[in-house]
Formats: C-alpha cells, sequence, structure tokens
C-alpha cells in the first residue's frame, strides 16, 4: 500500500506539470515518505469538510457513530475498524475548531447573533483551540476527545438548517444519547435551546424561502400549499433572528 500511495503521488505530479498546473502538485515531505497512516489522515480531512462530511467519513472508515454510539457499539455485528474512534475524534474535533474560528471571524466583521445559546457561543468561539497547520499526532486524539467532552462549549456548523449548534446533551430537542458528544444534524428540530444563527444564517433562509417559492408557483395547488407553509416558516425564523440578534458587544 504504501508503493501504492507513492505511485499515486507521482501520477498526480505527472498529471500537473503536464497541465502546467506544478503549484497544485504534491511536493517533497521534508518527514519523510506519506505512507499509508499519513493517507488516510490526509482523505479524512478532506472528507470531513464536505456537506455532511461527517456522516460520509463514517461510512468510509465503516462505523455509522450517528446511528450507534462509537464506544458501546463495537461489539457483535458492528463495522466498527480499528482506530475509527480516534479518526472521527480528530476530524470533529478540527471540524468544530473551523466553525469557531468562522464564528469569531464573522462577529468581527459586524455579523450579528441570535439564539439562546448565543453566549454560550461566544465562550465556545474565544475558548476553541487554533489548529492551523497542526501535526496530528496519537496524542492529540486524546486531546481532540477531550475537548468534545466539554458539553455546552463545542461548535458544530449546520449548514443544512442554517445554523451553529452549541451542543449541550440536556437541552438538544434531537434526543440524543447519554453519553453522545455531537448533535444528531439530521434531527436539528426547530426552538431547539443549542441553536444560534448570523446574519448569514438569515439570508440564507430568505433565499431558501424565495427559491421555494418559485416551486410552489409551478406546483399543484395541495403541493403549493405546503411549500409556501414551508417558505413562510423560513422567513419567519430570519424575521426572528433580524428582530433579535445582537453584536458581540451587546453580549460579552
Amino acid at each position: 500500500m504504501n508503493q501504492r500511495i507513492e505511485h499515486f503521488i507521482a501520477w498526480i505530479n505527472q498529471e500537473t506539470a503536464s497541465h502546467g498546473l506544478q503549484d497544485q502538485g504534491v511536493p517533497q515531505d521534508p518527514h519523510g515518505a506519506i505512507g499509508l497512516v499519513r493517507f488516510r489522515r490526509t482523505l479524512a480531512w478532506h472528507i470531513a469538510r464536505r456537506p455532511g462530511g461527517l456522516v460520509a467519513l463514517a461510512i468510509h472508515y465503516g462505523h455509522m457513530r450517528t446511528v450507534l454510539d462509537a464506544r458501546t457499539s463495537s461489539g457483535y455485528g458492528s463495522r466498527s475498524r480499528r482506530g475509527i474512534h480516534s479518526v472521527l475524534d480528530v476530524e470533529t474535533a478540527l471540524a468544530a475548531a473551523d466553525t469557531a474560528a468562522r464564528l469569531r471571524d464573522r462577529l468581527a466583521a459586524g455579523e450579528k447573533i441570535s439564539g439562546a445559546a448565543a453566549r454560550r457561543a461566544l465562550t465556545a468561539a474565544v475558548q476553541a483551540p487554533r489548529f492551523e497547520g497542526r501535526t496530528v499526532t496519537q496524542k492529540f486524539a486524546k486531546q481532540a476527545a477531550d475537548y468534545l467532552a466539554r458539553d455546552g462549549l463545542v461548535l458544530f456548523d449546520n449548514p443544512d438548517a442554517s445554523l451553529i449548534c452549541v451542543f449541550r446533551r440536556d437541552n438538544a430537542l434531537g434526543e440524543p444519547g447519554p453519553d453522545a458528544n455531537a448533535p444528531n444534524q439530521f434531527d436539528c428540530r426547530p426552538g431547539c435551546g443549542n441553536a444560534v444563527r448570523l446574519d448569514r444564517h438569515a439570508n440564507e433562509l430568505l433565499e431558501e424561502a424565495d427559491r421555494i417559492n418559485q416551486l410552489a408557483a409551478l406546483a399543484p395547488q395541495p403541493l403549493a400549499t405546503r411549500l409556501r407553509v414551508a417558505a413562510e416558516q423560513y422567513r419567519a425564523t430570519a424575521d426572528t433572528h433580524h428582530a433579535t440578534a445582537q453584536p458581540a458587544e451587546a453580549l460579552s
């Protein structure tokens, strides 16, 4: 496998050079050959940062943590593979840290924030570590698990619901398990006390409402009615944000 990875890198460099894209090739690594473990880590990083990436990563590496708890489902009938728990912890922690960094940047740029968990979100963003360019070691997996165990102080981006979840088990309406350290983002429910929104989230909701109304104009009456109701709910949520949102300075 290590030889195949080296051949894969050589092929990438050959293809990029042939198209005049040398800057997109894979340079020589000062730490030595990439190897199977480091290749898996790099692949996991890219998968996890796609929409729904953590779910795709769990499926790809053979363990559906979004359905079965990662630490209690490794017995009979599980598809778990050795090391996947730490990979999921690391990528979840890195994604959460990225969400915190984006939240800090957007608030600094003047966006406002709304939601019952807004103050917790600010605290989580300030306390979140910065992992830019960091080498992931075996020790880091333990640090990632400890970071995710900070119930109520970890940020999870949920672009499908146009919000950020400041996950706290006791507040979650999605009925997480007793030991859950991440939300079920496919069971995000309106009115949850863990949700916060920024101005960009409200704008996304308004855009989605416009898109749904365009579909409603072409749909038969029963479906059109349901679509218009959904669009109105999106608009109402956006209006609530704009009516209640505050700058970070007002909450600190």
